[in-house]
């Protein structure tokens, strides 16, 4: 069995470095005020960060332009697709990025919550809970983790793209993607607990994947490892992707999977509904799919954390000139 390491100290870390480094505050609507480490650019804040520090980017109807990532920093935003999931959290806006860069220096950064492309050029890179149209790969990287995210339709490229350069122990699991993959022979990792919404496939021999459900009929631009492969189980197909060896599952219907139109959000309807045969069908008896797995899919991509879900101001003051106000908190 090939070794992979999992994320399970990530929030012990996020927790240390919020307790012993700076945190900046990036808002494209507000001015500039160094002394607060208030930033209207992503790029300036990162600027004057040191390494540790974390940067939260606040939701904006403007995109911020793009920041190229040269230390080790926490970068947070609000999630995604805020307005689709009631009762997840009182901001609506979210926070979208041109294009997010990990060079020389950013090993160790994490990003999560922001809407964005990435490309990644350093080892030991995680990105979580992001609304991602693709993620590249531009050189031979190590521990590079990609968990929780939801892809759009790519039409001009792969969702994740690690062609031409070798990925070893690429961590891929509990996303929704919606779009190409094409991972470079001779690269190694897992693919677990993934919604594959493609018929744009190549993952090489040398990486686990496992508790996936693919729901693309087609097969012509499907490449797996070949089977029968021990690594290769606990997954379900629409078609027959993954044979029938090694508990994987083959021509399950799709309709029967997920709650679909009975849920009115973008990754809502991809929620396992009552009776799914895709429940209980992963290794460990965990479900398959995003949802499923030690690390399930997060609606709207919620940053680990408190997060503000209801927030009620009253329009008047009381006798004594105080403004009553409700908030309510959940952590995610």
């Amino acid at each position: 069995m090939k070794k992979f390491f999992f994320f399970t100290s990530l929030v012990c870390g996020l927790t240390s470095a919020l307790l012993n480094a700076g945190t900046f505050r990036v808002n494209n609507k507000l001015a500039d005020n160094p002394a607060a480490k208030i930033y209207s650019d992503l790029q300036e804040a990162h600027d004057a960060a040191f390494n540790g520090d974390t940067i939260m980017v606040e939701g904006s109807p403007d995109n911020y332009s793009g920041v190229n990532i040269t230390k080790k920093l926490i970068i947070k935003g609000p999630g995604y697709f805020l307005d689709e999931n009631p009762g997840i959290s009182a901001n609506k806006i979210s926070t979208q990025v041109n294009t997010v860069s990990f060079a020389d220096g950013s090993g160790g950064s994490v990003v999560m919550g922001l809407e964005s492309f990435f490309d990644i050029r350093e080892d030991d890179i995680t990105i979580r809970r992001c609304h991602a149209s693709n993620i590249n790969l531009y050189a031979n990287c190590e521990n590079i983790t990609i968990s929780e995210c939801y892809f759009d339709i790519n039409l001009y490229g792969d969702c994740i793209y690690a062609f031409g350069y070798i990925a070893t122990n690429l961590v891929v699991v509990n996303c929704m993607i919606n779009g190409g993959v094409s991972i470079y022979n001779g690269s190694t990792g897992v693919f677990l607990n993934n919604i594959l919404n493609t018929e744009l496939i190549d993952i090489p021999t040398g990486f686990d994947l496992k508790n996936n459900i693919l729901c693309k009929a087609g097969k012509e631009n499907v490449k797996l490892p070949a089977l029968p492969d021990p690594d290769v189980s606990y997954n379900l197909s629409i078609s027959d992707h993954f044979g029938t060896d090694n508990h994987n599952q083959a021509n399950i219907s799709e309709e029967a999977l997920f709650l679909g139109a009975l849920s009115n959000s973008t990754d809502g309807k991809w929620q396992l509904k009552e009776g799914s045969p895709a429940l209980s069908a992963g290794e460990g008896g965990v479900d398959c799919g995003a949802y499923g797995g030690p690390q399930p899919y997060q609606l709207s991509g919620l940053p680990a954390g408190p997060v503000i879900y209801e927030l009620n101001v009253s329009s008047y003051s009381t006798e004594d000139n105080k403004l009553p106000v409700t908030i309510k908190v959940k952590s995610y």
